[in-house]
């Protein structure tokens, strides 16, 4: 098994933890980007995602949409991933920046959107590509900090339950 590798500097966390957040958003490729909108107001979307060995994560969208102006106007976001039986949450914070061109934006589409679709419960196209809004973006979350809890383990706790991987700027 391989041990995925932070993009930076990793802080407080160890490689078990760090495979397990790794392996768990592997596995999980749905989840909730919650960004504001140009007026300050809380907007969140399901999008597919995929992520890399050094955690940053990619997922596309469209440019006639809602989630590409809130990105354009403020790229500071949270993904969130769960699941049910486990009671496993996933939070990403970071900045999502748009890494598009016509090639990468396909090969990202591919890679994410179809790849999770067809991992998901509902086999198909993906919601985006249902949606008449323009040409593909491609998007690179770069994570701050990756904060992971298993709520369904024996131990209660405060927030010390949480498998936490910071990244230095």
């Amino acid at each position: 098994m391989h041990t995925p590798k932070a993009h930076k500097k990793q802080l407080a966390s160890s490689s078990e933890s760090n495979q397990r957040v790794y392996d768990f958003l592997k596995s999980h490729p749905v989840g909730v980007l919650a960004m504001v909108d140009p007026n300050g107001n809380p907007h969140a979307t399901v999008i597919y995602f995929s992520i890399e060995e050094d955690f940053s994560i990619s997922f596309t969208t469209k440019r006639d949409t809602k989630k590409h102006d809130n990105l354009q106007h403020n790229n500071h976001v949270m993904l969130v991933a769960y699941e049910a039986e486990t009671q496993t949450t996933t939070q990403v914070i970071g900045t999502a920046e748009d890494i598009t061109d016509a090639q990468q934006a396909q090969e990202t589409f591919t890679n994410t959107q179809i790849a999770a679709s067809e991992t998901s419960e509902e086999a198909g196209e993906p919601p985006i590509s249902k949606l008449y809004a323009g040409e593909y973006v491609a998007y690179s979350l770069k994570p701050a900090q990756i904060r992971m809890a298993v709520f369904a383990r024996p131990d209660s706790g405060g927030y010390d339950m949480y498998e936490t991987i910071d990244f230095a700027s």
